[in-house]
């Protein structure tokens, strides 16, 4: 029954982010218009320079893949364990998924914990160079994505205090918490781009 009350939260999460973005192409437009909806000129502000905005998106292209490379370990351990847990595989497969996360966690983590804090200068960059006016969202990503690179740094090289720990990590590692980032900026950049 867990299960399922699991699943249809993240089904109305992701239900609430995708009819938000339907929604809202239609309010980017100050004048309402049925036409302009994806791209208009004067919606990017680019406190830095006035020329093309050509470089904020490499930016972002380069934040992105960067942010793919650095949390599929990530990815790849929760989708190993979910297999173990929930698919009905003998014990002999479980036993090799689980070396292999145990191998994987070892060699590739590195590139979570430190990729991660690297990307940041990147994010930054790119945040600062490209805001826009017609939605807030990419900047609330920024900030979840910020809170998230914090709590890591701090549970990573133990920061924090022993009673604030736990804590701290149960939020870095809440897959909510991942699932609302991800949402957020992807819907944000839609309705930006």
């Amino acid at each position: 029954m867990r299960n399922y009350k699991i699943l249809i939260l993240l089904t109305a999460f992701c239900l609430m982010g995708f009819g938000f973005w339907f929604a809202a192409t239609g309010m980017t437009d100050d004048e309402h218009y049925s036409e302009s909806y994806f791209e208009r000129e004067d919606q990017h502000s680019t406190p830095f320079s006035e020329a093309d905005n050509e470089g904020n998106e490499t930016a972002g292209q380069i934040a992105a893949l960067l942010l793919l490379i650095a949390n599929l370990p990530v990815a790849v351990s929760i989708l190993i364990k979910g297999i173990n847990q929930y698919l009905p595989i003998g014990a002999g497969l479980k036993k090799i998924l689980s070396n292999l996360n145990r191998i994987q966690k070892k060699y590739f983590m590195g590139f979570h914990y430190y990729l991660n804090l690297s990307i940041l200068g990147i994010i930054l960059w790119h945040w600062f160079a490209s805001q826009c006016k017609s939605s807030f969202l990419p900047e609330l990503g920024v900030i979840v994505m910020l809170i998230s690179m914090i709590l890591g740094f701090l549970i990573k090289f133990k920061l924090c205090p022993k009673f604030f720990r736990k804590s701290v990590y149960k939020i870095h590692t809440q897959p909510i918490v991942f699932i609302s980032m991800f949402l957020v900026l992807t819907v944000g950049h839609l309705i930006v781009d």
